[in-house]
């Protein structure tokens, strides 16, 4: 899909965490790329941040006024810049009456949806209900979203890659791996089951488990060993990615009343963003992404997942081409900057911006 590009700036706003290697930072560049004028409104600005006991008291005090300032702080940027649209991710802790308001003002509000549930923690169906345009990335909402808002207020738009967060850094053939067998992504039961096969299969192998909640799952586990106990993020998670042979992609597992399960996440993109191989649960969306054997390479059930892992690990330049070629095929077009042109040309489409063309 290539993004219709206005006669003029379009006016916006994103509202959002504009964490290195977010969504939102990703988003933002890609809008400034199709020369967009981007106001950005930082949600983490507004709250008190930080891990001890009283950093964590004050933010409780301080919550209802911290997201008061936080949607006072969107109304006044959208009125002070004439702003035409905001964009905001998964729409957390803004309130209806923004949305009502910047509406009633003109504004068309969108959000870009990339994650399973609705039910986290910010993020209010009835507010979701009242924008303009639910942007998700997951195919499997279709049905909950055309009873949400109808046919006409949502679309589906693949997630990405970051690329100022998720890129190589080595030359390939000069990878100072530090792993053989890599997963990185919070904990889940689901994900645990085919972990702890891989750990059994391949004790011997250097195996890394990244990610919030392992440490206590994996306890007493033949994959405790392999827990790294501590998150990563931006250029690191990048370069855990890169300095790994054979990287592994495993979803949730099903969740929610309706047992959706992811067929592409996050991960899908950033792996061969960052030069990584990527060994991918099968499916037929992940399959119009890319072409297995030749550019990542996928399994279903763990005899498979093993068998897989065993032939890349005895075949090493056959993996190194895999890589290659799936970072090709995955930068730049599967990026965050790419999926806003994406993002542009359905609004564009849809009507939701007008007389810019």
């Amino acid at each position: 899909m290539t993004p219709t590009v206005p006669v003029r700036p379009i006016r916006m706003m994103i509202a959002s965490e504009f964490i290195h290697g977010s969504t939102a930072r990703g988003l933002v560049g890609g809008f400034r790329a199709l020369g967009w004028d981007v106001a950005e409104v930082d949600l983490l600005h507004f709250v008190v941040r930080g891990r001890g006991r009283l950093a964590r008291g004050a933010a409780r005090l301080l919550w209802n006024n911290s997201i008061a300032e936080y949607n006072a702080e969107i109304l006044r940027v959208a009125e002070l810049n004439k702003v035409e649209l905001l964009l905001t991710i998964k729409g957390v802790n803004i309130a209806r009456s923004t949305v009502e308001r910047l509406r009633a003002n003109g504004t068309r509000v969108v959000v870009f949806y990339p994650d399973v549930l609705f039910d986290h923690a910010g993020v209010d169906e009835a507010v979701l209900a009242a924008t303009d345009l639910i942007v998700t990335s997951k195919s499997y909402h279709a049905p909950y979203l055309d009873k949400l808002v109808g046919p006409a207020r949502h679309a589906f738009v693949h997630h990405g890659y970051c690329p100022s967060a998720h890129s190589r850094r080595h030359a390939p053939g000069a990878i100072p791996y530090r792993w053989d067998i890599g997963f990185i992504g919070n904990a889940s039961p689901h994900k645990a089951a085919h972990l702890t096969a891989v750990a059994r299969a391949f004790p011997d192998q250097r195996f890394v488990v990244v990610g919030n909640g392992w440490t206590d799952m994996a306890k007493g586990t033949p994959l405790a060993p392999f827990v790294l106990g501590a998150p990563l993020t931006g250029d690191y998670f990048a370069r855990a990615i890169e300095e790994t042979r054979i990287n592994l992609a495993i979803h949730h597992g099903e969740v929610g009343s309706d047992k959706w399960q992811d067929l592409t996440s996050t991960r899908t993109f950033e792996i061969p963003a960052a030069g990584g191989f990527m060994l991918h649960v099968d499916n037929d969306e992940v399959r119009a992404l890319y072409e297995p054997g030749r550019e990542i390479d996928v399994f279903t059930g763990d005899e498979q997942l093993i068998e897989r892992i065993g032939h890349y690990l005895t075949n090493e330049a056959e993996r190194a081409a895999i890589a290659e070629a799936g970072h090709a095929r995955c930068v730049p077009a599967y990026s965050l900057e790419a999926r806003a042109g994406e993002i542009a040309t359905l609004l564009m489409e849809r009507g939701l911006l007008v007389n810019v063309l």
